[in-house]
């Protein structure tokens, strides 16, 4: 016992306007009673007795609650209480003061009095009946301790929370947790109404009489009850108050206008909308994600798992959990959108049907779900039951909507909402309205965080209103008008409008669009499933055709690819098909083909065929979006010399369109056909008149489905074209300012065409490895947006060369089957791999006249045969490695490539020196080297100046 218990203990306490008596547990402020619960009044008791000193949280809860364990929170919702009691920090008065970390300490001056016939507790007065009737807890509650905890606190400031969600969600668990924690807190206790099984709204002031043990006259209950409690300090629990909100609200306005001192936790599915009402929504609990590398700790860090293990242990003390366990588990919770009722009754049939049965069962939840706690309230014995109880006391036009709202298999707009709940084409007010009320009744959830609010319906509910909808025999007129309404909506286009006037196809912002978006895909999926199972092709095409670009930006490209592929075989002839759709669907099958690495042959046909239609068509835009579609899949193919005819279509058309701005594209498509050619005296020309265009500008930023945007495709080529022209720095501050466009603008599109083009190689060709591997993850990481199948495959064979050029010289003497994906090498990987090092030319270019065709990595690959000659023995060898070198250097000298010119002169003047040619090869090197003016920390420059300082 502290120095000073036994004064304060015999003697009253005064400090500040309060007066303390320890021995009758009396508190009062100017001499009016001052109530606090009695765990309060003990924490202040003992915070005096120690007055001066830090008080420990250990030492508190040793006075306070002795041989009992209880939470932290316990400790801080008293002293919360106690301060508030106390008023501590108003008007300047401070009593109770935290010091983080050690604990709490009295800090206000105290004064000791004798103790006089004032401070005795009075006894004439009836006391009220201070037993709190809470239930014990017979199941522990899991995933809702932060819930309690902040509910528990709010209470000490706010008199009316009510907790809302949907049936099941677990408010009553919850309330009653608070409850439990906070009882001590309240003078009076805390007494629990449960409104669920009142027939009339009439009868809640009765039974809250009947309650308190108040006998009534019948005449005005509620005012006999408002006068008996007037004066206590009481927290009251209005359970399941949805059947009669409004009369639980009057109830609760004026028990809280005319009791000071009582609060009032309430639980609902939808609040009261009483005046000081502070509303808490019970959220599901999180499920661990589905994955079939899930382990059971993993699993265990989520409470929706964790409420299902407990639950089963409860049901089969002897079942053992093992890893094999957690992906069914995941699954399951997932399927249960982590509805704890809905959880609770799977795991009761866990002994009868295992985990994964009871996995596969749940397309019948209903007639499974049905083997709740025999004491359980019946609305909580089945999972029917319990949505019944929510449906069946709705008004008969939510019911509707309700029904109708359940045809949506994933999150849905509001737009979208109005259009499917209407019975009459004006009646768009009164569906938002009963979707306000659905969603304050916790039957449809809402996101409002979005830049667009979304709405869904969790799985279980849903499934109930769609069996409702099956029984009303609306499910066919209600699919259709769902089917029709996205068959309406815009997702974007398969064609750019970024070569003329923007259109109703302009695309937004790519974080913006998806956003909007990303969620409708189930709606579409199941839209089209729907339209193609009824026979109603045309409507499934539209469907399609209309959506691409969703799917697109999605990278759900397989899945895309053989939908149009059906599409456009159904699409001849159909009524109601155009040929504007039939272009589109080409389109976008050619770039789902491309994408998806399938063969450049039917990439060719199906944009041949969409070409035809848009020139009978007359139309310009979707003619060049065609053409430059075709013409990249050539470069891509190594059809370096195809390219040239559609280069000058273009052009061509650039004359005749003049109103349509067509020179940015045509230069952007002529700086890359002159640099694969190897004319990059004119690649760089036409690089620079694409980026001088004030075209570009204005386009940067608009984010093209199926398009690169402009500046930085033509940055791209610009630093290839610089970096093979001589000026290496240059190249790379190109390739900074791009990476920082490319980031700006969202275009995982753009930036992924930029890494494979130009970041990844620049860095390899410059010697910077570091930077490689950072692009080179980028391209790998698929969260980025920008791993599409084509850019990833990219990704892959780039990780190769990194490996085998971070290995020793010797380590691999070829390359044949050794490339990760070897059929998906294009002719351009292949040559960009020799042009990295002679030890990844791939055998199909040392092939005797391979390359013949001369293009931009002809001089390098005649290095790399030269090399690789010279790695094997033999004097012919070497005659042979310096008649390529000699080769390579023309060809560079003819395309004006002084970074491919350097390298072989240098590969050559190594050769020289070896054979004692030394003077020879200095001056060889010399006269290339002093044609640099930047680039000398780079691999190339720091290798030639080397080996010009052993040649002098």
């Amino acid at each position: 016992m502290s120095d000073h218990a036994l004064t304060a203990r015999s003697e009253a306490i005064e400090f500040g306007n309060f007066r303390l008596v320890p021995s009758s547990r009396m508190l009062s402020r100017n001499g009016s009673a001052v109530h606090l619960g009695d765990r309060a009044l003990e924490l202040l008791i003992a915070l005096i007795e120690r007055r001066g000193r830090v008080v420990s949280k250990k030492e508190l809860f040793e006075i306070v609650w002795p041989k009992v364990f209880v939470e932290e929170s316990n400790l801080r919702v008293n002293i919360a209480a106690l301060r508030k009691a106390l008023g501590d920090g108003q008007l300047g008065s401070r009593f109770i003061t935290n010091i983080p970390g050690r604990g709490y300490a009295f800090v206000a001056d105290v004064r000791q009095s004798g103790v006089g016939e004032e401070d005795a507790a009075p006894s004439s007065a009836p006391a009220p009946d201070s037993r709190s009737e809470l239930p014990a807890r017979l199941a522990r509650i899991v995933g809702r301790n932060e819930t309690v905890t902040r509910i528990a606190e709010e209470l000490s400031d706010r008199r009316l929370i009510t907790i809302t969600g949907a049936g099941g969600i677990g408010k009553t668990a919850v309330a009653l947790a608070v409850a439990e924690k906070i009882a001590g807190t309240y003078r009076d206790g805390v007494r629990i109404l449960d409104l669920a099984t009142l027939p009339s709204p009439t009868l809640i002031a009765p039974h809250l009489a009947s309650l308190l043990r108040l006998p009534t006259t019948g005449v005005d209950p509620l005012n006999a009850v408002v006068a008996h409690i007037r004066t206590w300090n009481l927290l009251l629990i209005f359970d399941n108050c949805e059947h009669v909100v409004e009369a639980a609200s009057a109830v609760a306005v004026e028990l809280l206008t005319r009791a000071a001192e009582v609060h009032i936790l309430a639980t609902s599915r939808e609040p009261l909308r009483a005046t000081g009402e502070w509303v808490q929504r019970l959220a599901p609990l999180a499920c661990p994600p589905v994955s079939k590398a899930l382990t059971l700790q993993q699993a265990l860090a989520f409470p929706a798992a964790r409420l299902f293990m407990d639950r089963v242990l409860a049901c089969d003390g002897g079942y053992r959990f093992t890893d094999d366990d957690a992906p069914p588990i995941a699954d399951l919770c997932a399927k249960l959108d982590g509805l704890p009722l809905a959880i609770e009754l799977a795991a009761a049939r866990v002994p009868v049907f295992g985990i994964r049965g009871v996995v596969d069962r749940l397309d019948d939840r209903f007639n499974i779900l049905t083997k709740g706690l025999r004491t359980a309230v019946p609305r909580h014995q089945t999972l029917s039951a319990m949505i019944d109880w929510s449906y069946q006391a709705l008004p008969e036009h939510e019911k509707t909507v309700w029904r109708r709202l359940s045809v949506f298999a994933g999150s849905f707009a509001l737009e979208a909402a109005t259009v499917i709940g209407l019975s009459e084409p004006t009646d768009h007010l009164a569906v938002i309205d009963a979707l306000d009320s659905l969603v304050e009744k916790s039957l449809v959830t809402v996101d409002a965080l979005a830049s667009e609010a979304r709405y869904r319906m969790l799985e279980s509910l849903r499934l109930y209103a769609l069996g409702k909808l099956q029984e009303r025999e609306e499910v066919g007129c209600v699919r259709r008008r769902h089917a029709e309404y996205y068959s309406r909506c815009s997702f974007g286009s398969g064609i750019d409008p970024a070569f003329g006037p923007a259109d109703s196809w302009l695309p937004t912002p790519s974080a913006q669009w998806l956003d909007c978006h990303s969620g409708d895909i189930v709606d579409i999926r199941a839209a089209i499933d729907w339209a193609f199972s009824t026979g109603d092709n045309a409507l499934a095409i539209k469907l399609i055709g209309g959506s691409a670009s969703l799917w697109f930006k999605l990278l759900l490209l397989p899945e895309l690819r053989a939908l149009l592929e059906r599409a456009v075989l159904l699409a001849p002839g159909l009524e109601g098909i155009d040929d504007e759709l039939v272009m589109r669907l080409q389109v976008a099958l050619a770039h789902s083909t491309f994408h998806t690495l399938g063969s450049v042959q039917d990439v060719g046909l199906a944009l041949d065929k969409a070409l035809a239609i848009a020139e009978r068509r007359d139309d310009v835009n979707a003619q060049l979006q065609i053409l430059w579609a075709r013409w990249g899949s050539l470069a891509t193919e190594g059809h370096y010399a195809d390219m040239m005819p559609g280069l000058q279509r273009v052009g061509a058309m650039m004359v005749n369109w003049p109103g349509v701005a067509i020179a940015p594209l045509y230069n952007r498509m002529a700086a890359l056909a002159y640099h694969l050619l190897g004319d990059q005296q004119a690649a760089l020309r036409h690089a620079e008149l694409t980026l001088d265009h004030a075209g570009v500008g204005q386009l940067a930023g608009r984010d093209g489905i199926f398009v690169y945007d402009h500046k930085i495709a033509a940055s791209s080529h610009h630093a290839r074209i610089l970096w093979t022209t001589g000026s290496p720095d240059s190249a790379l501050e190109v390739i900074r300012a791009a990476a920082e466009d490319a980031a700006r603008i969202e275009q995982p599109f753009a930036y992924g065409f930029f890494l494979v083009f130009a970041a990844v190689p620049i860095s390899l060709w410059t010697g910077d490895l570091r930077g490689a591997r950072r692009h080179v993850a980028e391209l790998l990481d698929a969260a980025s947006g920008i791993a599409f199948n084509v850019w990833r495959s990219a990704g892959n064979i780039y990780q190769w060369a990194l490996e085998t050029l971070e290995q020793p010289s010797g380590a691999r003497s070829t390359v044949a089957d050794r490339i990760p994906g070897e059929e998906l090498l294009t002719p351009f990987l292949i040559e960009s791999l020799a042009t990295f090092s002679w030890r990844l030319c791939h055998p199909r270019l040392l092939l005797t006249g391979a390359g013949d065709e001369v293009n931009w990595s002809t001089a390098e690959t005649l290095r790399a045969r030269g090399e690789k000659l010279l790695a094997s023995a033999g004097t012919h060898a070497r005659s042979k490695a310096q008649d390529l070198f000699v080769r390579s250097i023309d060809i560079s000298r003819r395309q004006h490539a002084r970074s491919w010119e350097l390298r072989s002169a240098t590969s050559l003047a190594r050769l020289w020196q070896a054979d004692g040619r030394s003077a020879e090869a200095r001056d060889l090197l010399a006269g290339v080297y002093q044609q640099f003016t930047e680039g000398f920390a780079t691999r190339d420059l720091m290798d030639a100046k080397a080996l010009l300082d052993t040649l002098q």
